[in-house]
């Protein structure tokens, strides 16, 4: 017997709904959802969907509840809960956001979830074992009864590691089995609430183009974030760039006050951020002390870049911050990979000419501009040590996602 010919319908609208989407007609795929769900009310997919289109029409409180109805058909999509969050956030339930955002992370530190043999519990890189080694000893030389340090500590000096520090291999299986309860799992959060009286300084002000924002946040909402930064156990991503750990909001960055300062920084530059959502948030800590991170384009309509590390641990004062290059990327460019990306715009950058435009790194200083024009992290010289990395915290604001 083949299948009925209700949800047969569905799914064919459904299907008509995303290329229409996809072709930037929004308006008429969210009527092709509804017709889908009309006929089949516990489609996930067409629930997802039909959030995606709302979204794109600017209707975030529909949005929000489209993605709910995904997720009580659905409750283990976990993407969807970071679009939820997201959404949420624009409507400035930050509450709500977060936890979505434990819900993602919960996820992505599961190995259950994402597979025992996922590169993230699966593979390490030297730097990446002494760096979780030096937290665990900050934690611990805090109080934190975890007993991990000396086990990273040893791990690091018994696996056989290429010449490249930052080269990940394999973790080998003893040592993949010792590790297993706490590598790159969510041992300890630190807490990071929202600030009472605002997270920013009064007055920022943006008139658009590229622009440097000295003491962006109040001293109580720089602690609390540094210490977010510092203590809580969210550097899962290692491969993205050479010499440099990331962490994102999905996999544990999200925090009272990092939404309190994405939310604050839209009402206080309405002009600028106000028509945009927070699409995604992460940071980088370089670990190697000698390289930034080279040039490239961000997928979104503006980029907010905080530096988050004391001045007293750079040794170049009047570098290691950003440069942004004021050339417009060629007609029809798009985003294909930071490593593929750099020969490429660096050819074009060459072409078209423009200026520089170079922020030195200052403590608290955010670099506000167009997500889409190339940049590049000055070189780093920072003091070793694992409080003195040079990190940065990235918030990309930007039309809803298709």
């Amino acid at each position: 017997m083949g299948e009925p010919a209700a949800p047969r319908r569905a799914a064919r609208l459904h299907n008509r709904g995303v290329r229409l989407g996809q072709g930037g007609d929004p308006a008429a795929a969210l009527a092709l959802f509804d017709a889908a769900l009309a006929l089949r009310p516990g489609y996930a997919r067409a629930h997802v969907n039909r959030g995606g289109a709302l979204e794109e029409l600017g209707r975030c409180a529909e949005a929000a509840e489209a993605y709910r109805a995904a997720l009580e058909i659905a409750p283990g999509l976990y993407r969807v809960h970071l679009r939820r969050a997201l959404v949420l956030l624009a409507l400035d339930r930050r509450a709500a956001a977060l936890r979505h955002f434990a819900r993602t992370r919960a996820h992505r530190r599961d190995p259950a979830a994402m597979g025992a043999d996922h590169p993230s519990f699966a593979r390490a890189s030297r730097l990446k074992l002494l760096h979780d080694a030096a937290q665990f000893r900050h934690l611990e030389g805090r109080g934190a009864a975890l007993g991990l340090a000396a086990l990273y500590d040893r791990a690091a000096a018994d696996i056989d590691w290429p010449e490249d520090p930052a080269e990940a291999v394999d973790l080998p299986r003893l040592w993949r089995a010792r590790l297993a309860a706490s590598y790159n799992r969510a041992v300890w959060q630190a807490p990071a609430p929202e600030v009472a009286g605002g997270a920013l300084r009064p007055g920022l002000a943006v008139s658009g183009g590229v622009t440097a924002l000295d003491g962006v946040l109040r001293p109580e909402a720089f602690a609390a974030l540094r210490r977010h930064l510092l203590e809580s156990t969210i550097w899962h991503d290692f491969g993205h760039v050479g010499g440099f750990l990331a962490a994102y909001l999905e996999d544990g960055l999200a925090c009272p006050v990092l939404l309190q300062i994405a939310a604050e920084l839209r009402a206080a530059l309405p002009g600028l951020l106000g028509p945009h959502m927070l699409r995604q948030a992460w940071a980088f800590k370089c670990l190697t002390g000698a390289q930034g991170i080279d040039v490239h384009a961000d997928s979104g309509a503006v980029s907010v870049n905080l530096w988050m590390t004391p001045d007293s641990a750079n040794l170049a004062p009047g570098s290691g911050g950003l440069v942004v290059h004021t050339a417009p990327p060629p007609a029809g460019w798009a985003p294909g990979g930071l490593r593929a990306d750099a020969p490429r715009i660096r050819a074009a950058l060459a072409r078209a000419g423009g200026e520089r435009v170079e922020t030195p790194y200052a403590a608290n200083r955010a670099v506000v501009f167009p997500s889409r024009l190339f940049h590049e992290s000055a070189p780093v010289r920072f003091r070793e040590g694992y409080e003195n990395h040079r990190i940065n915290v990235t918030l990309l604001y930007g039309a809803p996602a298709a």
